[in-house]
């Protein structure tokens, strides 16, 4: 499926040049020519917006779900692409609800922009509004998660009437000469010398690194073992357990993937594993998204432990940035020296739509002000 709409004037330099907006079928990367992590065009752009990324959530989360996946693709006058989007249509309680390729495993999301690319916000809610014209009916719009920047440039996205989102994404920008200080204190890594020796005598330490054949499923597993570990003792809804998200993550450390867009690793204590994690990796970047420990290791430090070799190790393969993702948790503002704010757009079409929203905001409400462990406490 491509429809096309053409000339959409710039509202400032009209005569200079205009944009032709195009819509593909989800799993229709060949026709659009969708970009590759490893593109060699001068695209600006975070993995999660990759082809190999969504060609992955296509396939696992987006078909267990029954996702309705599209491929947003805006060109300028002279034809070439100069924007790629990639947007869903999701069904819940007879809802239709437009949102990004995500549910869960994309921290960031934003289009794919072609460097130098600058639109003013009339131009952009133009195009947008375009767009949602060539879509099929949907009730309401929900976009999560909305980087505020791309790789430095303004997310366009951020022209809508967006609120903040109520986390941030943290980095670390590494530096030229292969070093990874960041935030992180003497004492820190001081500290984390001394764990290291302490569970040194537990028994033989190794650190794997994209590990191949059964070790790599038997870390994998391992990984989700002890996240499911940690959501039952906090009380969270197992997110392993969404359709499609374990398969999603193990397709991304799959032989075919693994050290190409995935990245697994693990501290071994005598070949058992303490610590793991499960991320991505591309154009320069370490992505810090799904790890794990054991908690009977916990004051031996071991989640911390690996992610310091995971940083260091970045810093010596020369990568420009490790991206811890979303999440405002303590020990990431230890590390990180660069705040990504993200942002959130939502917006009811419908009378249904309406009453999705209202009713979501009613099950936050209820969720932040305690009210449900009130009346188990009373009951």
């Amino acid at each position: 499926m491509s429809v096309t709409v053409l000339d959409l004037p710039r509202q400032q330099h009209a005569a200079r040049t205009s944009f032709k907006v195009e819509l593909f079928a989800g799993n229709n990367f060949a026709a659009c020519d969708w970009p590759s992590i490893a593109d060699e065009r001068d695209l600006q752009m975070y993995i999660f917006q990759s082809r190999e990324f969504l060609e992955l959530w296509t396939s696992t989360i987006g078909k267990a779900n029954s996702i309705e996946a599209f491929l947003l693709v805006v060109r300028n006058s002279s034809g070439e692409p100069v924007l790629y989007l990639p947007l869903a249509i999701e069904t819940k309680f007879n809802v239709r609800i437009l949102h990004f390729m995500d549910c869960g495993v994309a921290d960031y999301n934003a289009p794919i922009l072609k460097a130098g690319l600058s639109l003013s916000r009339g131009e952009f809610k133009s195009l947008w509004e375009r767009a949602l014209t060539l879509l099929p009916g949907f009730d309401v719009v929900d976009l999560t998660k909305i980087a505020g920047d791309v790789s430095g440039a303004v997310n366009p996205l951020t022209n809508l009437d967006c609120t903040p989102h109520r986390e941030s994404g943290h980095s670390l920008l590494i530096k030229g000469n292969g070093t990874a200080a960041g935030n992180a204190s003497v004492g820190l890594r001081r500290k984390l010398d001394r764990e290291y020796r302490k569970i040194s005598e537990r028994g033989a330490v190794e650190f794997v690194v994209n590990p191949a054949g059964d070790l790599a499923g038997a870390v994998t597993e391992k990984l989700f073992a002890l996240k499911r570990q940690k959501y039952k003792q906090t009380n969270i809804p197992d997110f392993l357990a969404f359709p499609g998200v374990a398969d999603f993550y193990r397709a991304v450390v799959s032989e075919k993937w693994i050290g190409k867009i995935g990245h697994l690793s693990a501290l071994l204590i005598d070949n058992a594993v303490v610590s793991a994690h499960l991320g991505y990796i591309g154009r320069g970047s370490f992505y810090y998204i799904f790890p794990a420990y054991d908690e009977s290791f916990g004051r031996y430090r071991p989640g911390h432990l690996l992610l310091r070799e995971l940083i260091d190790r970045s810093a010596q393969q020369e990568n420009e940035t490790f991206d811890f993702g979303i999440g405002d948790e303590a020990y990431k503002a230890a590390w990180a020296d660069h705040h990504l704010p993200l942002y959130d757009h939502e917006y009811a079409i419908t009378t249904a739509g309406r009453v999705y929203l209202q009713m979501r905001r009613i099950r936050r409400f209820v969720k932040s002000s305690g009210i449900r462990s009130w009346f188990r406490r009373t009951g």
